[in-house]
């Protein structure tokens, strides 16, 4: 009974400085794999849709020209190994019980400015898409972000989790 009497008080400090622990882990983090703020646009722009920014550290980033499939709050979820084939990727991904098949092909610095074109067709011969981004590195992320916060389309933050890093397998 002794024990818990002291290490309630321990625990309970512990949690008050949450803050400090998060600040500190942010900075080994930048010091280690800094991350870096992106732009992601739709090419040709259309009307109504804004670029996003992208708070990634390496792994978000080497996901960015990857085939990505959604609709709504799904996505695909991959099947079976990638295929590379020079700046092309392709990939079987299942969303919603339904088999798909995912291309991207990538043109471009991967590490500054690059455009994917990116097409998803589904194997029971409905109807796919295409399109095309372009991701531009602006830089650091701003003060107080961490690796997978993002904006919106109302160019509000989203803190991570946000439906884009789903949508590049981050």
């Amino acid at each position: 009974m002794r024990i818990g009497l002291v290490l309630l008080p321990l625990l309970m400090l512990a949690g008050c400085d949450t803050q400090a622990v998060q600040a500190k882990y942010r900075a080994r983090q930048a010091a280690i794999d800094p991350p870096r703020l992106w732009s992601v646009e739709l090419v040709p722009a259309q009307a109504g849709v804004k670029a996003v920014k992208i708070c990634a550290d390496s792994q978000i980033t080497a996901g960015l020209d990857r085939p990505a499939v959604t609709a709504g709050d799904s996505y695909c979820r991959p099947i079976g190994e990638e295929v590379v084939s020079g700046e092309v990727r392709i990939q079987r991904c299942d969303m919603n019980g339904e088999t798909w098949v995912a291309t991207s092909a990538v043109r471009g610095d991967r590490g500054r400015d690059f455009i994917a074109a990116q097409s998803a067709e589904p194997l029971s011969g409905g109807e796919g898409y295409r399109q095309t981004r372009r991701y531009r590195l602006l830089g650091h992320c701003p003060e107080g972000w961490n690796i997978g916060d993002s904006t919106n389309q109302r160019g509000e933050r989203v803190k991570g989790g946000s439906p884009l890093l789903a949508m590049i397998g981050g």
